[in-house]
């Protein structure tokens, strides 16, 4: 039975092509030069140097530039071969309409095996982008497998190839049907045939890669024993002498598999058979510096001796290192006290540095960005390859110059602020700027968010520089805020009035004064009545909090003294800019809370709605004055105890 399939990536198979057209590697990464043409006899479309062929002619690119033909081309700066074939080229076909089917590809494999599953495939891409053309018919391409006898063992259409689709750059499709040589051939033509489906004056540009036969139904893979997924590369250090056991796994497919593992030490150029590894588990020590990458390649046992009638697995691949060379170790002294030290190693994978004043860095370019006389003298570097081979290494630092002196090393709260101050000196460069006041001053203000070492830099009037460190200390995580969450308004003569502490920070004392002769030490205190004489309109509360760490913050709230909370929505209304009864609104709603006011017309349409009272309606809709007439209103509003209320009512609106 046939199948035939597609993927929208380009993609990587384990098994060895019996045909492999990838149409070379380009010497350089110029799209603008074309690739060698095609042998005699794989195609019948004319050949041509110009990247941008005319129609029904095709050329060798390794990448498509977006001026040809005014842009009707998608930019594309790679083909589809995976790495290591970089700047690799691809076929650039300029289809055009032909009156009967024409053969754009075809190729002869003669080294194939009977009763054995095998894959004919290729990677198609349409370049046309949609914007620049009107032409939405497309090409059909039939990749078609023939005997060397002439019948058909294998086809399928690719069907109209739509323009390719933008997700992370620009994608192949995979087209492929699978065939099996049938009993008495020798081989196979294969074949992708033009099916003669586009339009007489449109054009169809194709670009078209990795043209394969390959076995398929079934497919080898190999890994490191007790490694990661995906984990495909060890690397070692020739002294450890170390192990490592790979271990394969042949899928359905093969009726009687037999497999062997394989070795190249010349970056695959060259495999060669370990000898007597023929199991699926492969133990191997690596005493000696090389890079060794391993295969495994697997066989029905009827065509053990016949390597194109097998599948070959991905690969492993392990580095062995020997002890680290020309790296190189330097450092920028000598330099002033206070000047930034900066050392820097190359050549190596990995290093770590140890020095005076406890230095110690796992980086190849570390920095002492504030020196002082006392970072003089040798750092010493273990130097490190890929696999951990080890040598060590040194270097002298020398520094000159005068130390200085600045403070006051202190505490603060968060918020607080403190005068910071340097000896003198010619210049100053204060660092980091983080909470302070001015950075070239000998004594700023210090005001950071949290615990910080401000360092200055102090020049003197030759030019040479000294650094000196001051640690401003915060004692709380968290600022200390006082925050009163209650009502705004107290209604004349006696009223009642809850408080509660919404304070930030990691508080644990309160103190109330709610200006009533009351006090309280309570987060959350109780309810506060005043008896309210006439001549006194407002209130002033006051809550001091402080934190676990013994910091202060005091807030004031105030109660605005109203003659009348009584809430009531207007009868009527008259919005004509007099200042009198312009609006409709609830009025003395001073201490409703979760209020909705809506006012409908008579059609029941929704003119106006508000969730606070201070948002009144002036009698407009979008700014267009509404008819003489009676509104219909809703107030919803819970009051001070918190229990609801629906009031419904309605208010003549007068012009």
């Amino acid at each position: 039975m046939l199948a035939f399939f597609f993927t929208i990536t380009a993609w990587t198979q384990n098994q060895s092509p019996l045909f492999n057209i990838t149409f070379g590697q380009a010497p350089t990464d110029n799209i603008s030069i074309s690739g060698p043409p095609l042998n005699i006899g794989f195609t019948a479309l004319p050949y041509t140097t110009n990247i941008c062929p005319s129609p029904g002619s095709y050329t060798v690119v390794s990448g498509i530039t977006k001026s040809c033909f005014s842009n009707k081309w998608i930019p594309l700066l790679s083909d589809n071969t995976p790495l290591p074939d970089n700047n690799g080229y691809m076929m650039l076909i300029n289809d055009m309409a032909y009156s009967s089917p024409k053969i754009i590809f075809q190729g002869t494999v003669t080294e194939i095996c009977p009763q054995v599953n095998y894959q004919f495939s290729a990677a198609i891409m349409n370049i046309d982008t949609p914007r620049t053309t009107s032409c939405f018919r497309f090409s059909s391409l039939t990749l078609q497998v023939e005997d060397n006898m002439g019948n058909i063992i294998g086809s399928t259409t690719t069907g109209d190839i739509q323009f390719a689709t933008y997700n992370q750059g620009w994608h192949f499709t995979k087209y492929g049907v699978n065939f099996m040589l049938p009993i008495g051939a020798t081989g196979v033509v294969v074949k992708i045939i033009d099916e003669a489906k586009a339009l007489t004056t449109c054009t169809n540009g194709l670009a078209i890669d990795d043209i394969k036969v390959v076995v398929t139904g079934a497919s080898a893979n190999i890994g490191f024993d007790s490694a990661q997924q995906g984990e495909w590369v060890k690397t070692v250090c020739y002294l450890d002498n170390k192990s490592f056991t790979m271990r394969g796994f042949v899928d359905t497919g093969l009726v009687n598999p037999a497999v062997q593992w394989q070795q190249s030490t010349d970056d695959g150029l060259n495999w060669s058979d370990i000898l007597g590894a023929t199991g699926y588990l492969y133990t191997r020590s690596f005493p000696l510096v090389d890079t060794f990458l391993f295969r495994l390649r697997a066989f029905d046992s009827t065509h053990i001796t016949n390597p194109e009638c097998g599948i070959t697995s991905d690969l492993l691949k392990v580095q062995v290192d020997g002890p680290p060379k020309n790296y190189t170790l330097s450092n920028n002294s000598p330099i002033c006290s206070g000047e930034d030290l900066q050392f820097h190693a190359a050549g190596a994978p990995s290093f770590i540095w140890t020095g005076p004043n406890g230095f110690f860095d796992n980086i190849s370019s570390p920095h002492i960005f504030h020196s002082s006389t006392q970072d003089s003298g040798m750092y010493y570097v273990d130097v490190f390859s890929l696999g951990g081979c080890r040598v060590k290494d040194s270097t002298h630092v020398t520094i000159i110059g005068n130390d200085i002196k600045a403070g006051p090393d202190t505490s603060l709260c968060k918020g607080g602020k403190v005068r910071l101050e340097a000896t003198s000196g010619n210049t100053y460069l204060w660092s980091p700027a983080n909470g302070l006041s001015a950075t070239d001053i000998r004594n700023p203000f210090a005001r950071p968010e949290e615990t910080t070492e401000y360092v200055v830099k102090v020049t003197d009037n030759s030019g040479c520089t000294d650094t000196a460190h001051v640690t401003v200390t915060i004692l709380n995580k968290n600022e200390v805020k006082a925050i009163i969450s209650g009502n705004e308004y107290l209604c004349r003569s006696f009223d009642s009035v809850s408080f509660v502490s919404k304070s930030l920070g990691d508080i644990n004392k309160w103190s109330w004064d709610f200006g009533n002769g009351q006090i309280s030490s309570l987060e959350k205190p109780l309810v506060q009545r005043y008896q309210i004489p006439p001549g006194i309109s407002i209130y002033n509360v006051m809550l001091t909090v402080t934190d676990t760490m013994g910091c202060i913050d005091i807030t004031y709230h105030s109660l605005k003294v109203v003659d009348n909370c009584y809430i009531a929505v207007p009868t009527a209304f008259t919005p004509n800019n007099d200042g009198l009864n312009d609006y409709l609104y609830p009025v003395n709603a001073y201490k409703a809370t979760h209020l909705l006011f809506q006012v409908f017309n008579r059609s029941g349409q929704l003119v106006f709605k508000t969730n606070t009272r201070n948002i009144k309606w002036d009698g407009k809709i979008n700014g267009v004055d509404q008819p003489t007439g009676v509104y219909v209103w809703i107030l919803n509003y819970d009051d001070a105890a918190g229990k609801k209320n629906d009031i419904r009512g309605t208010t003549l609106l007068i012009r």
